[in-house]
């Protein structure tokens, strides 16, 4: 009776003490956090790729990011969505590799939280090889740099006295050099790399000069066609013609520029031209482009339509692809509207300003129909 009589007078009392004061709320604290699927990644020596999903309870401006502990070069981290992705390469060495990054607030709502990556060693020598088991040189001195990997001390050696050989363990890459080869007949041998029980062999081949596609292609060349316009006033007349070549200027000469990538086509249909040409070594033939200057003064290499009564310049590469023994160059001239571009010629300005064709014995500008092909002049 007492108690029940003490619990009433203490009722009232709190209600008039919050009567007298004023009912506040509790404050609510609230406790940021992210929260991660996994506090570790492990996998084995072979490498591959982890992922940690994190879920995030921040306030709208809350950010979170990855942190590197250390700057270990076997591992990468980057943020997809709400997941950290861990890259992990291949462990070619014996020894267990130990890592870790952190989980944290860009405006330190919550306190970092690791996260280790882990990965078995090699039980086994590992041998990798970035090469071909063979590798042909052209005639003249060249190098190949290819790359080389393994969990323990590796050589790479050969029996060949033509060829010089280099090893970067740290930067994971050998190098193959090679002298010219001045001689009359191919060369070939066979390049070792070696670590412990793992071998691996590259068969190397040099040819010689006389094989070389790049050098085969230097010398005289004359333009053919099917059939030839012949046009002074730059219009395209309908009348066929028969060039002679001792009267109009169909040949030009191919000369070296830089081994293996371009050429210098001159006196390309008037004396005192210059027109540098890209080596295709996949085709092994060359690549003209067209609507280049070639003279000091406004002279340009232009094309044109059947179609047209006009010849119009254009700026376009042209592939002039060899036969098999490299005596012919076919240029593949393209279509438009099943007419074919059917040829060039060169241009210049009078003294007005007017476009003109350029004129002389030689007659550059005859326009050839059909197939236009630089044969070798012998």
């Amino acid at each position: 009776m007492v108690l029940l009589t003490f619990r009433r007078i203490w009722s009232v009392a709190l209600i008039c003490a919050m009567l007298i004061t004023g009912c506040k709320e509790p404050e609510i604290i609230h406790h940021w956090e992210v929260q991660l699927s996994v506090n570790g990644v492990s996998i084995d020596a072979c490498g591959g790729e982890r992922r940690v999903t994190v879920t995030p309870f921040l306030p709208e401006d809350g950010l979170w990011n990855i942190e590197r502990n250390g700057t270990e070069e076997w591992f990468e981290c980057s943020i997809s969505g709400n997941d950290i992705v861990v890259l992990i390469q291949p462990n070619l060495d014996t020894v267990k590799r130990e890592g870790s990054f952190n989980v944290v607030s860009s405006n330190s709502l919550f306190e970092p939280h690791q996260v280790t990556v882990t990965q078995e060693a090699a039980v086994e020598t590992v041998l990798r090889v970035d090469a071909p088991e063979s590798y042909q040189f052209d005639s003249v001195a060249s190098a190949y740099t290819f790359g080389v990997s393994a969990n323990t001390e590796w050589d790479i050696t050969t029996s060949a006295d033509w060829i010089s050989l280099s090893r970067e363990s740290e930067a994971q890459r050998a190098t193959i050099a090679v002298e010219a080869n001045d001689g009359s007949e191919p060369r070939a041998a066979e390049v070792v790399i070696a670590a412990n029980d793992k071998s691996y062999t590259i068969a190397v081949v040099q040819d010689i000069h006389a094989n070389n596609a790049y050098y085969r292609l230097l010398g005289k060349w004359e333009i053919t066609a099917t059939k030839w316009f012949y046009s002074p006033n730059g219009s395209l007349n309908s009348l066929d013609f028969s060039p002679n070549p001792s009267d109009y200027y169909l040949f030009f000469n191919l000369e070296e520029v830089e081994y293996g990538r371009t050429y210098k086509m001159r006196d390309f249909l008037y004396p005192g031209t210059e027109l540098i040409v890209r080596y295709d070594k996949a085709t092994g033939g060359i690549v003209i482009p067209f609507g280049w200057t070639v003279l000091s003064y406004d002279v340009f290499l232009y094309v044109t339509l059947v179609s047209s009564t006009q010849f119009s310049y254009a700026s376009l590469e042209v592939d002039a692809t060899p036969n098999e023994d490299l005596s012919v160059l076919t240029l593949a001239l393209p279509k438009i509207d099943g007419f074919n571009y059917v040829g060039f010629g060169l241009w210049t300005y009078n003294d007005n300003g007017d476009k003109v064709a350029l004129g002389s014995n030689y007659r550059p500008t005859m326009f050839p129909m059909g197939d236009v092909q630089f044969k070798k002049s012998k």
